[in-house]
């Protein structure tokens, strides 16, 4: 599968499966098809939709997470092991999915069309991918065992730029909080706790004393020093770029994933499938699908 190849997904591939909302064919996804374990959330702003993965497919929901559809994978994505979902940055925001297996695809249109973008990735075992805060062409994807590659494309052609904190990385997100001598910060999910970087890649750190595996990692993009990280001990916040934590009101499920919408609303997914929101700096969670 080269970095030019385009996937075609011309109609459902199985009962429930649908395309773009408001593209003929949209369904609402079975409730039995969104059970899986949610492994990653994204929000995209300019076209207010939420979108979850679980390992073997992806949704997406207009209404803040109450009705579900199932958006069309390209073939390629059969049997592979999904990791990561990002929209980019700006428009109306290109899709990325990324997994095991997969390498990454992209789509501008919703579902209804892919390409593979893995030229100049060593493999197709994408274990994290993130994109830029601001920067709509910027992409980066982990690899372990190989470490953290850059596209300034879209995905087109990819550069090694950094091996990677020590211990690996389960998720990766970009942030344009300030202080960074580049142009934003990166954090990184991991088993010691979160790690951080500028996104000059000048080096890794611990991000506070977390000292804790760490599923997933999220900021607000209205304040983004405000940043989010669900540990095996629970949820955690910090104001201050995660230089503190401090324990967080967290819903009644492990949680394995995290996004924040533009207006502060904290999303989360949990192991056994299902998608809860908190609105602003309340505490209390809603499980906003059945």
């Amino acid at each position: 599968m080269n970095g030019r190849r385009r996937f075609v997904v011309a109609g459902a591939r199985a009962a429930g499966v649908a395309l773009l909302a408001g593209v003929p064919g949209l369904q609402a996804a079975p409730a039995q098809a969104a059970c899986g374990r949610v492994v990653a959330l994204a929000f995209a702003s300019s076209l207010r939709t939420l979108f979850k993965a679980s390992a073997d497919a992806v949704y997406r929901s207009g209404d803040g997470g109450r009705n579900w559809a199932l958006v069309a994978l390209p073939p390629a994505t059969v049997s592979r092991t999904l990791t990561s979902i990002a929209l980019s940055a700006g428009g109306k925001g290109a899709l990325y999915v990324a997994g095991l297996g997969l390498g990454v695809v992209r789509s501008d249109d919703g579902g209804r069309h892919w390409s593979a973008r893995t030229k100049g990735l060593p493999g197709n075992d994408v274990a994290a991918l993130a994109t830029h805060a601001d920067r709509p062409g910027t992409v980066y994807a982990y690899l372990a065992g190989h470490g953290i590659f850059r596209s300034e494309d879209g995905g087109r052609r990819w550069r090694l730029m950094d091996a990677g904190p020590r211990g690996g990385i389960t998720r990766l997100v970009h942030s344009n909080m300030p202080g960074s001598m580049q142009s934003g910060w990166l954090f990184a999910a991991a088993p010691q706790g979160v790690q951080r970087s500028m996104d000059c890649f000048c080096g890794w750190h611990d991000a506070g004393e977390l000292g804790r595996t760490v599923r997933a990692v999220a900021y607000d993009p209205r304040q983004p020093r405000t940043v989010y990280a669900a540990t095996d001990a629970g949820l955690f916040s910090s104001t201050d770029g995660g230089e503190k934590w401090s324990p967080s009101n967290a819903p009644g499920a492990s949680v394995e994933a995290l996004a924040v919408a533009p207006d502060g609303a904290l999303y989360a997914g949990g192991a056994e499938g299902s998608v809860f929101r908190r609105n602003g700096d309340a505490t209390a969670w809603e499980r906003i699908n059945a």
